[in-house]
C-alpha cells in the first residue's frame, strides 16, 4: 500500500479509539438490514495460528520480532482479553467454527467429531458457502481427524481442501523438539502454506465471487522448527524464563498436568513439570523458548506475504481479516509446558479483527471469547447467522472499542471424569472442578471437588488461589452463582441436541477423554 495513503488514513493510535470510521481500504460494512441485492459481499481472509501465546510485540512483548503482526494491528482492532473455550486444538477449533461450546457439540478431545456428535451444527465456512461465498481451506483449520471421511471437514468447502505436504525436519537426527536449519521459508510447511495462500489471493483477484480463504499456520506448535534466520533474531542468553514456576498456594491438583506433550521429544531431558524441585533445567528452557520465539517470527513473516498480496491485488479495500490463535501456551509458568489447562497463559489468545467501516489501529480490553467470531463474521458479511449460536457479535466493539459485550468468557478443561469450568471477567478467574458433570445435565452442586479464584490485578502470575480467603468470599460466591446460571442456560440449550444420550455421564467411556497431555 502507498505509504502516503497509509499515513493519511491512520486515524487511531495505541489505546485511543479513532473518532472517524473512514479507513484506508474500507468501504462501510454491510448493515444487518441491508439486502444482498444492494451490497457487494466482502471477502474474508481467515488466518489461524497453532499454539500461539501472545508473545508478539503488539501485545507488549518487547523481545518479539513481529513487525507484520504490528502491521496487521494497524488495520483493525486488537482484542487483549480474548479467551478460547478449551485449550486443546480439536475442541477449540470445532467450537470456534461452529459457534457452539464443546459440551454442545460433544468435542473434548483431538478426535472429537461435531459432524457425528451434533449433526445439526453448521460450520462458519459452510454457512458462507451456502450464502454464495467461495470457501477454501489450507493448512490447519480444523484439527485433522484420523477418520479420513471427515478430515478437514469437506462439507465446509466449495473447493477441495488444499494440501501442503512437507517434511517436518530438515536435519536427520530423530524426533527432536527444536531444529535450526539454514533453509528458505518454503522448506517447511508454513512457507508452502503462505505461498499457496498468495497464489489463491491472486486467483481470487480475477473473480467477482466473494471468498472466504482460511489459512492455518502450524507453528509455533511443537516441534519448534524454523529457518535459521529467525533464530538469529534472538540472543538465547537473553530469552526470558517464566518468573513463577510453581503451583499456586492452596492448589487444586486437577489444575496441573505433567507436560507430556513436550516429553515425547528425544532432546528433552526428564523433568517433573510443576513439582518445584524437578523443573526442566534452565539451559533446555532457554533453548525451547528461543525456538518458540523463532517460530513466531517465522509465522510473522508468512503473514507479511499474505498482506503484501492482498494489497498488491487491490483487494484490501473490501476484505475482512480475522487472525486468531487456537489457544494460549505454557512456557514454564507454573512449571507447565504446552497448553491443556484453565490457567491464563493457556486460555488467553491473540485475536485481531479488521473490517470495512470499523475502527482501526486500536486496542480493546473488552472480554471476548471464540464463540463470538461466528456471529461477528456473519454480521460483517451480511449473512444471517444460525439462531442457536453461543456467542455474541463483536461488531459493536469494532465500532467502539470501549463497548463491553460480555461479562465473562467461559472455558473448560477436563481430567478424566473431573471437569474444570471457568469464568473469566476483566479482573478475576474462577474455576470450579466438578466430578461426573457436564453442562448438558442438571447441576446438583454436590459434584464440586475443588475451586480456584485468581485476582489478576494483584496477582497476574496466579501465585495465590484466593478462593477460600475471607476477603474474597463475596466475589467467589457471586462468580460461582453466575457460573451456575451459565450451567443452567447451557443445560436448557442442550435439549436441542442429543449430546446427553451420546455421552451419558454414568458411562465409563468418559475416561476416554482423559486430557492429561
Amino acid at each position: 500500500m502507498n505509504t502516503k495513503i497509509l499515513k493519511k488514513c491512520l486515524i487511531g493510535f495505541g489505546t485511543i479509539a479513532c473518532t472517524g470510521t473512514v479507513t484506508p481500504f474500507l468501504c462501510s460494512a454491510q448493515n444487518s438490514n441491508t439486502s444482498d441485492k444492494d451490497f457487494k459481499k466482502l471477502n474474508i481472509l481467515f488466518i489461524a495460528i497453532d499454539d500461539l501465546r501472545p508473545v508478539i510485540s503488539v501485545y507488549g512483548d518487547k523481545m518479539a520480532h513481529t513487525p507484520n503482526f504490528d502491521r496487521l494491528a494497524k488495520y483493525g482492532v486488537t482484542f487483549t482479553n480474548n479467551y478460547c473455550q478449551m485449550a486443546l486444538s480439536g475442541p477449540t477449533r470445532a467450537s470456534l467454527l461452529t459457534g457452539l461450546r464443546p459440551d454442545q457439540i460433544g468435542v473434548w478431545s483431538l478426535q472429537g467429531n461435531f459432524r457425528v456428535n451434533n449433526p445439526s451444527a453448521v460450520s462458519l465456512p459452510e454457512i458462507l458457502k451456502n450464502s454464495g461465498y467461495e470457501t477454501v481451506g489450507m493448512g490447519k483449520i480444523y484439527h485433522p481427524l484420523d477418520n479420513k471421511k471427515y478430515r478437514d471437514d469437506p462439507q465446509s468447502w466449495s473447493l477441495p481442501y488444499i494440501k501442503t505436504p512437507a517434511p517436518t525436519y530438515m536435519i536427520a537426527g530423530g524426533r527432536k523438539a527444536t531444529e535450526c536449519a539454514d533453509v528458505p521459508d518454503d522448506a517447511y510447511e508454513d512457507g508452502i502454506i503462505a505461498k499457496r495462500g498468495v497464489e489463491m489471493l491472486k486467483g481470487f483477484a480475477k473473480s467477482d465471487k466473494p471468498f472466504f480463504l482460511a489459512i492455518g499456520f502450524k507453528k509455533p506448535h511443537a516441534p519448534y522448527v524454523a529457518p535459521k534466520k529467525y533464530w538469529d533474531m534472538y540472543d538465547r542468553d537473553k530469552m526470558p524464563l517464566a518468573e513463577y514456576q510453581d503451583m499456586s498456594s492452596d492448589p487444586v491438583v486437577y489444575a496441573y498436568h505433567p507436560s507430556n506433550e513436550l516429553k515425547v521429544y528425544s532432546d528433552i531431558p526428564p523433568f517433573h513439570s510443576y513439582e518445584d524441585t524437578k523443573h526442566m533445567d534452565e539451559a533446555t528452557q532457554r533453548r525451547v523458548i528461543h525456538a518458540y520465539y523463532a517460530c513466531v517470527s517465522y509465522i510473522d513473516a508468512q503473514i507479511g506475504k499474505l498482506l503484501d498480496a492482498l494489497e498488491e491485488q487491490g483487494m484490501a479495500q473490501n476484505t475482512i481479516i480475522v487472525m486468531w490463535s487456537d489457544h494460549g501456551y505454557h512456557l514454564g509458568d507454573h512449571g507447565l509446558w504446552n497448553k491443556t489447562s484453565n490457567f491464563e497463559t493457556s486460555t488467553r489468545t491473540a485475536m485481531m479483527i479488521c473490517a470495512p467501516g470499523m475502527k482501526r489501529n486500536v486496542y480493546t480490553s473488552a472480554v471476548s471469547e471464540y464463540v463470538d467470531i461466528f456471529p461477528t463474521i456473519c454480521e460483517l458479511a451480511g449473512v444471517k447467522a444460525p439462531a442457536n449460536l453461543d456467542g455474541k457479535s463483536l461488531v459493536p466493539v469494532l465500532k467502539n472499542p470501549a463497548k463491553k459485550i460480555n461479562k465473562y468468557a467461559f472455558g473448560q478443561y477436563n481430567r478424566g471424569k473431573i471437569n474444570g469450568y471457568s469464568c473469566r471477567n476483566s479482573r478475576y478467574r474462577l474455576v470450579e472442578w466438578v466430578k461426573d458433570f457436564r453442562t448438558y445435565v442438571p447441576f446438583e452442586g454436590k459434584q464440586i471437588v475443588g475451586v480456584e479464584l485468581y485476582d489478576y490485578e494483584r496477582d497476574p502470575l496466579e501465585t495465590r488461589n484466593v478462593a477460600k480467603e475471607p476477603e474474597y468470599k463475596k466475589i467467589a460466591e457471586q462468580m460461582q452463582k453466575d457460573l451456575h446460571i451459565f450451567y443452567q442456560e447451557q443445560y436448557e440449550k442442550s435439549k436441542l441436541f442429543n449430546i446427553s444420550k451420546l455421552f451419558p455421564i454414568a458411562d465409563t467411556n468418559l475416561d476416554d477423554f482423559d486430557n492429561f497431555l
